[in-house]
């Protein structure tokens, strides 16, 4: 099965004064890159959501959304003593040193960004339990939808690369066809380049062997388009590969596109002869960028 990196999920879940919002968001990346953005005071439950996460997929970057509200009687609320301390002293500092007038107040403190957070030092265990297994829910569930819109897109990617190889197949069948004039046309030239030399070629034996291995390393595409070939089957071979297929997509492109790369330097003294198969050859190349391109989204 193969599945794209990008999609989104969100899950909504309540208990007794507790409501956990879970939403994510992924879009495409090398490797598994999460990011979690939650209230500072239940920052203990990032590494729970990260590692379920990490345990259902294995490559795109998702940034996760997190609110929690929890309905409690008794909150406590801690203070931030060092941040206090340290905008005190900087504004001792900035009056000693510039024409400034004025006291810190109170009032300038509280706009302190992070001076108050709401602290959990005061839940007892059964409450953190809850909202443990709350915040674990919430997150099962959002990655299910998102695996399934991730699934869902991976189908429509694999209908455009189905697409784009068949045409690859095709321009390969026209780089074939043309390849038997191919060869006629460098036997000829090879005729020619003896009847040229054959002064030469009478005082040094050697010359004819190297002139006819130069013409028939020219003259072959057997090699470059029997990998080419090979290099289809084995990519069509990857749609029902689950574990990290667009890696193994890539490298396979990559070979592909150094292939035909060897067929146009081959063919590039051919003239009218060659249009043909260099115009595919061509077109092969644009293909295989395309593919290398939607394959980025795969996982």
């Amino acid at each position: 099965m193969i599945y794209s990196m990008t999609g989104f999920g969100s899950s909504r879940v309540e208990a007794n004064n507790l409501t956990v919002l879970i939403e994510i968001k992924s879009v495409n990346h090398r490797y598994i890159d999460i990011h979690v953005k939650m209230p500072g005071e239940f920052q203990a439950f990032e590494n729970l959501i990260k590692q379920r996460l990490s345990a259902q997929f294995k490559r795109g970057r998702l940034d996760v959304f997190v609110r929690v509200d929890y309905k409690r009687e008794n909150i406590k609320l801690d203070v931030n003593h060092a941040l206090v301390k340290a905008y005190s002293e900087l504004m001792v500092d900035l009056k000693k040193n510039y024409a400034i007038q004025g006291d810190l107040t109170l009032e300038m403190v509280a706009k302190l960004p992070n001076l108050v957070t709401i602290s959990t030092s005061d839940l007892s265990k059964e409450e953190l339990d809850i909202i443990g297994q709350k915040v674990a829910e919430a997150t099962d569930n959002a990655a299910a939808q998102l695996r399934e819109m991730r699934t869902i897109e991976g189908r429509s990617l694999m209908a455009d690369i189905d697409r784009r190889i068949a045409t690859i197949a095709g321009h390969l069948e026209t780089i074939l066809a043309g390849a038997d004039k191919f060869v006629e046309y460098y036997r000829q030239q090879l005729v020619a380049r003896v009847t040229e030399l054959a002064p030469q070629l009478a005082a040094d034996s050697n010359r004819l062997e190297m002139e006819a291995l130069l013409y028939a390393e020219r003259c072959d595409i057997a090699e470059e388009t029997t990998r080419l070939r090979s290099h289809l089957d084995q990519f069509a071979g990857l749609k029902t590969l689950g574990d990290e297929a667009g890696k193994r997509m890539d490298f396979i492109l990559q070979e592909m596109n150094r292939e035909v790369t060897t067929i146009l330097s081959k063919t590039s003294g051919l003239n009218e002869l060659g249009k043909g198969i260099g115009q595919a050859a061509i077109e092969t190349k644009v293909e295989i960028e395309k593919l290398r391109e939607q394959v980025q989204n795969i996982e």
